[in-house]
C-alpha cells in the first residue's frame, strides 16, 4: 500500500507495488506459443499458409482430418483465433507490469535525488538567516540575500514532494486502468475491436486471423504511396501491414519497390536482408566507376560485402545509403527478429557509412563478449548486436551542440520500435549501447523526442523504450540526473576510461558526465582505457561487463 507523508527534515514516498511477476506472464504466454505450434503443425511454411486465404484449415493442423462428422473445422479456426488471442493479451499485461515496476522505480530514485537536493538548500538556508537582533538593518535577515529563505526552501520542497506523489499516483492509477482493460478483454474475447487494438499495439499481427475471413476486418494501414506506406509510418502498423500480406503480393511489392522497403521501420529483418544486399550488389560497380578501385568508398563496400559472405559471420543488411553527407549503414551480426537478447551499438562523431565496417567489428566482439558471459552463465548464447549508422552523427565541430541528437534520437525511436514490432515469439531483451556522442543520442532519446512515431497519436512525443543501456566515453546524455532518463538506475551502465579525452569535456555542454556519483547511474571500470578502446578485445574487462549486460545476465 503506498505511504506519502512529507517531512521538512526527510520523507516517506512509498508508491504502490504490484505483485504480479512479468517474468511468471511471460512463460505463460510462451507455453501457450509452444501449444499452438503443436495444434498447428508450425513449420517454416506456417507463416505462408496463415496469410494465404485461400488455403485449407486441414493443412494447417498438425494431424490430417479425415472426418469432419467427428472433428468441426470452424471449431479449431477458433482455437487458433483464440490462442493467438490469449498469448498477444498476456503479453501485453507483461508488458503493462514491467512498465509499472519501472516506472515506481524511477519515481523513487528521482524523489530520493530531489530530496537530497532540497534538504542541501534548506540546511544552506538556515546557515544563511542570521540570529535575532544581529542583522545590520531593518531589511536584512540574511548573510546572503541571493539565498533562498528557510520558508521558501521548505515550500520549494513541499510542491515538488507533492507534483512528483501526484505523478507517482497517476503512473499507479494508470496501471489500474490497464488492469481493468485486460481483464474486459480477457472477458469479452477476440472481439473485433479487442483484435484491432492488439494488433495496433503491436502484440498481434493479422496472420492467425485470416483463416476467419471476412470476420476480422483489418483496420486502417498507414497511407500507401506506389504500394506501400508512406516515409514515417508508425513501425507497429507498417509491420502489421505487411504481415498481413499474401506471400505473391509480398514478393511482388519486393521487385516493385525494394528500396523502400529495405530501409522501412517495421519490415522483417529478413527482407531488409535480402534487398539490402541486393542493393550493395548494384552499388558496388557504380561506387567503383564513379570514384574508382583505390577509393576508400569502393574499398568499404567491397570490404562490406565480403565480410557479409563470411561463412563465420551470421550478419544482416537492415539498411545501407551511400548517399548525402553522412548516409546510412546498419549490420547487425544475428537475426534481431529470432534472437532473445538484441542490443544496438549507436556511434558517436564523425561516423559516416562508411564507417560500416569498423561499426560491424564493433558490434561482432559485443556479440562474442554476450555469447561468453552467456555460456559462462550455464546458457545457450542467443544474441544479436547491431552496428547502427542510422542518424546524421555530427563533427567534432558539432558536437557541443545537441541539434543531431535530437533528430537522431528520433531516427533510433522509430528504429527500435521496428525491431519490437518484427520480432518474432516472446519479446526480446534489448539493450541500447550508446558511445561518445552517440549516448547523448541514447539519452534524448529516452526521454520525450518532441515528435511522435507515425501518425502523430501522442502530442508529448515518443521515447525509446529499452530494458537496459550502456554508455562509454560520454559528453554527457542531455541530462542532470539518472532518473530524468525514465529507466532504472540499475539498468544504467556507463563507463569512462582513465585515458579518455571526453573527461574533458564541460559538464554544460550536454548535462552532468554520466560516470560520476551525482548522476546516479551504474558505473563499471574501464581501467585505463582511451575513447576508442571499449569495443576492441572481447574478453577485456568492460567487453565482458558489456557482454553481460547484453545476454540479461547483470
Amino acid at each position: 500500500m503506498a505511504k506519502f507523508e512529507f517531512n521538512e527534515s526527510g520523507c516517506t514516498f512509498i508508491p504502490d507495488k504490484t505483485r504480479a511477476k512479468e517474468g511468471k506472464l511471460r512463460e505463460f504466454a510462451e507455453d501457450f506459443d509452444k501449444f499452438m505450434g503443436r495444434i498447428t503443425g508450425r513449420s517454416g511454411d506456417l507463416h505462408d499458409d496463415l496469410n494465404n486465404s485461400s488455403h485449407e484449415f486441414n493443412d494447417l493442423i498438425a494431424w490430417k482430418i479425415t472426418n469432419e462428422a467427428e472433428y468441426d473445422q470452424s471449431k479449431w479456426r477458433e482455437a487458433v483465433m483464440a490462442i493467438s488471442f490469449l498469448i498477444a493479451t498476456t503479453r501485453e499485461w507483461a508488458d503493462a507490469v514491467e512498465d509499472y515496476k519501472d516506472a515506481r522505480e524511477t519515481n523513487i530514485e528521482k524523489w530520493k535525488h530531489s530530496e537530497k537536493e532540497h534538504l542541501k538548500t534548506i540546511e544552506k538556508a538556515r546557515a544563511n538567516d542570521l540570529p535575532a537582533g544581529s542583522h545590520p538593518g531593518p531589511y536584512t535577515t540574511k548573510l546572503n540575500p541571493w539565498v533562498p529563505d528557510v520558508n521558501q526552501a521548505i515550500k520549494a520542497m513541499r510542491d515538488d514532494f507533492n507534483d512528483q506523489r501526484d505523478a507517482a499516483k497517476k503512473d499507479w492509477s494508470d496501471f489500474q486502468e490497464k488492469a481493468e482493460e485486460i481483464s474486459g478483454k480477457l472477458k469479452q474475447g477476440a472481439t473485433e475491436e479487442n483484435v484491432r487494438k492488439l494488433q495496433e499495439a503491436g502484440y498481434l499481427t493479422w496472420a492467425p486471423f485470416n483463416i476467419m475471413g471476412a470476420k476480422y476486418d483489418k483496420p486502417d494501414f498507414p497511407t500507401l504511396k506506389g504500394g506501400v506506406p508512406k516515409e514515417g509510418s508508425d513501425p507497429k502498423k507498417v509491420n502489421a501491414w505487411w504481415e498481413g500480406l499474401t506471400p505473391s503480393v509480398q514478393e511482388a511489392l519486393k521487385a516493385e519497390q525494394p528500396d523502400r522497403l529495405r530501409m522501412m521501420d517495421g519490415i522483417p529483418a529478413a527482407v531488409r536482408d535480402e534487398l539490402n544486399r541486393e542493393h550493395l550488389t548494384k552499388e558496388i560497380p557504380r561506387i567503383k566507376q564513379e570514384h574508382g578501385e583505390d577509393s576508400t568508398e569502393y574499398k568499404e563496400l567491397d570490404k562490406l560485402r565480403e565480410n557479409l559472405n563470411d561463412d563465420d559471420s551470421d550478419a544482416y543488411l537492415l539498411g545501407l545509403d551511400t548517399s548525402g553527407e553522412v548516409g546510412r549503414a546498419i549490420v547487425s551480426e544475428g537475426n534481431p527478429d529470432t534472437a532473445a537478447n538484441v542490443a544496438n551499438l549507436v556511434p558517436g562523431t564523425d561516423t559516416d557509412w562508411m564507417s560500416v565496417n569498423g561499426q560491424h567489428g564493433r558490434a561482432s566482439r559485443l556479440k562474442q563478449a554476450a555469447d561468453v558471459a552467456a555460456r559462462d552463465h550455464g546458457e545457450t548464447p542467443d544474441n544479436a548486436v547491431i552496428s547502427w549508422i542510422g542518424y546524421d552523427a555530427p563533427s567534432a565541430l558539432e558536437a557541443p551542440l545537441e541539434g543531431r541528437a535530437k533528430t537522431g534520437a528520433e531516427d533510433l525511436v522509430s528504429f527500435q520500435e521496428g525491431l519490437k514490432a518484427s520480432h518474432e515469439g516472446r519479446p526480446a531483451n534489448t539493450t541500447v549501447i550508446g558511445h561518445s556522442y552517440g549516448s547523448t543520442v541514447v539519452g534524448h532519446a529516452l526521454q520525450k523526442t518532441g515528435t511522435s512515431i507515425g501518425d502523430g497519436e501522442s502530442s508529448d512525443g515518443a521515447k525509446l523504450d529499452v530494458d537496459s543501456v550502456i554508455a562509454v566515453g560520454s559528453p554527457g546524455m542531455g541530462a542532470h540526473h539518472v532518473s530524468d532518463l525514465d529507466i532504472p538506475s540499475s539498468n544504467v551502465h556507463v563507463s569512462q576510461g582513465a585515458d579518455d579525452w571526453i573527461a574533458m569535456t564541460p559538464v554544460a555542454v550536454h548535462g552532468t558526465d554520466p560516470s560520476s556519483d551525482d548522476f546516479g547511474a551504474t558505473v563499471f571500470d574501464s581501467s585505463d582505457y582511451g575513447h576508442s578502446d571499449y569495443f576492441n578485445k572481447p574478453k577485456d574487462k568492460p567487453m565482458s561487463y558489456m557482454g553481460g549486460v547484453i545476454a540479461g545476465i547483470k
